[in-house]
């Protein structure tokens, strides 16, 4: 096998190569083959190693793939140890904004749904596999990022209000949970310390005077606690017997099936899980494995008014309440560059 080469350049190339041709599986058997490469000598085939694995793992759960999370950990150790070699360091931030990318509702491929080879996705996986040498060459990684959604849309190219249900457990397809902060300790008060040379030097009539004063709070604290157990017995004779019981709330069972909103954020391997629900309003033209745009066709047409979903605008807010406040920006002034100075 090539990832077990003499040449640490070929199993760079070997677990690249298997990271481009295995994005977004989550093959077990690839996984295999890239995990001896993450405690690699050179530190550019841990860099490719940590790469590889990103394409290979991105928008795959716990579920899915057991590995993730492990992943997940290596990365933030590589990132934050300072020991670490800054090229390793360098992959593992890049493997990082890979594994999570577009706020994890894409995934990489180099073919278009219909099966032929996507052009644009191959070409800026060819000039990211160049960021050795220029790091800027690392932003054509989103030219072959394709967006994992289910997008319902009627006869007029609207989205209307519809259910999508997918045969598998919610948590099998859902966002990683988010990370939690490490909550900081307060430290106790420390004692001073007291030297012995300072010890030697107090008078014994300070420590006499010491003495005694321990006698006398001695005595006071006896007089007190003796009090307070005859007051407690009091207490407990009086007082009647409370039992407390504690409910134990077991978890109810996660469904076996998801209900997914037009639109949707539906990845890869779920497409095969959908299907529309019984007695649907909608249907659609094309098999909803697919993914992407689905035409919808009406079967209540002209008989009910469609719920239509609201458009909403850039940062949240209902594209009808931002008609007046926001303005479309302006375009910058032409100029002129001549590039035979540069």
């Amino acid at each position: 096998m090539l990832v077990e080469h003499f040449n640490p350049h070929v199993r760079y190339g070997a677990a690249m190569a298997l990271g481009i041709s295995c994005a977004g599986s989550g093959y077990k058997e690839a996984i295999a083959l890239l995990e001896p490469l993450l405690s690699a000598k050179e530190n550019f085939v841990r860099q490719g190693a940590v790469l590889a694995l990103a394409f290979i793992l991105i928008q795959q759960t716990d579920s899915s793939s057991p590995k993730v999370n492990v992943f997940r950990k290596t990365l933030t150790k590589m990132i934050t140890e300072k020991g670490e070699d800054s090229i390793t360091k360098l992959g593992a931030i890049l493997a990082q904004g890979i594994i999570d990318a577009g706020g994890r509702n894409v995934t990489i491929s180099l073919h278009n749904r219909s099966g032929h080879s996507d052009m644009q996705s191959v070409v800026g996986t060819f000039i990211f596999l160049q960021y050795w040498y220029w790091h800027s060459f690392a932003h054509f990684a989103s030219l072959a990022f394709k967006p994992t959604c289910l997008i319902g849309l009627n006869i007029n190219l609207e989205m209307p209000k519809t259910e999508f249900r997918s045969n598998a457990k919610p948590s099998t397809f859902a966002y990683p949970p988010p990370l939690e902060e490490k909550k900081k300790e307060e430290s106790g008060k420390v004692e001073t310390a007291v030297l012995s040379i300072t010890n030697k030097k107090m008078s014994v009539a300070e420590r006499k005077e010491k003495k005694e004063e321990a006698k006398e709070s001695r005595k006071e604290k006896m007089d007190v606690s003796s009090a307070q157990s005859s007051a407690a017995a009091q207490l407990i004779t009086e007082a009647p017997h409370e039992i407390k019981c504690t409910i134990i709330r077991e978890k109810e069972p996660e469904p076996l099936t998801d209900t997914l909103q037009n639109p949707a954020r539906v990845v890869r391997l779920q497409l095969r899980t959908l299907q529309m629900p019984e007695n649907s309003r909608y249907r659609p033209l094309k098999s909803l494995s697919n993914g992407g745009i689905i035409m919808l066709c009406d079967k209540k047409a002209g008989k009910e008014q469609e719920e239509i979903v609201a458009l909403v605008a850039a940062g949240g807010a209902h594209s009808s309440d931002t008609k007046d406040t926001v303005k479309e920006a302006s375009p910058p002034a032409t100029f002129e560059i001549t590039l035979s100075a540069y």
